[in-house]
């Protein structure tokens, strides 16, 4: 996977999570576990900030660091909107309540559904996150922990699994 595929992939994940607790505040949140080149683990890729949105890019100044949030409400602007409006469409409202959250027990056919959803066709000049550090990597072994990796130093394969955070 390529680091677009991988962090949409991350935030279709969020989305659900979002919306599940939006229909459940006691729903126990999907985490991923991802096949890296050093062995199985958890980790994100996407920086959120105190209200839990991602942050789309970043920038260094003399005295602070300055962020650039994504838009929800423009579909095309930057790819997580693009991955939430897909995710929020799949997943819509019908009035009846939203479709496919039967989903929710089945993070198997789930995953398989949001990376079809991360996938799609996105423009060519759509707004990406222009960091890359991996952050809360955590081997499934216990033999690692760190607070981030230099993207350089790692391989994020593709994830294998979703489970509930405990």
């Amino acid at each position: 996977m390529n680091k677009l595929e991988i962090t949409s992939f991350e935030y279709a994940v969020h989305v659900i999570n979002e919306i599940a607790i939006d229909k459940d505040d006691s729903f126990i949140p999907f985490e991923i576990i991802w096949d890296t080149s050093l062995g199985l683990a958890k980790a994100r890729t996407i920086i959120y900030d105190s209200n839990n949105d991602p942050i789309l890019s970043e920038s260094l100044l003399p005295e602070s660091i300055q962020q650039r949030y994504f838009h929800p409400s423009s579909k095309d602007n930057d790819s997580f909107s693009f991955i939430r409006h897909e995710v929020f469409n799949y997943f819509r409202n019908t009035g009846f309540g939203r479709q496919n959250l039967h989903l929710l027990k089945r993070p198997d056919l789930l995953m398989v559904e949001l990376l079809e959803l991360s996938k799609v066709d996105m423009p060519s000049d759509i707004v990406t996150p222009n960091y890359s550090t991996i952050l809360d990597f955590e081997t499934l072994d216990g033999t690692m922990k760190l607070p981030f990796i230099h993207s350089d130093s790692i391989e994020i394969k593709e994830p294998i699994s979703l489970i509930s955070k405990n």
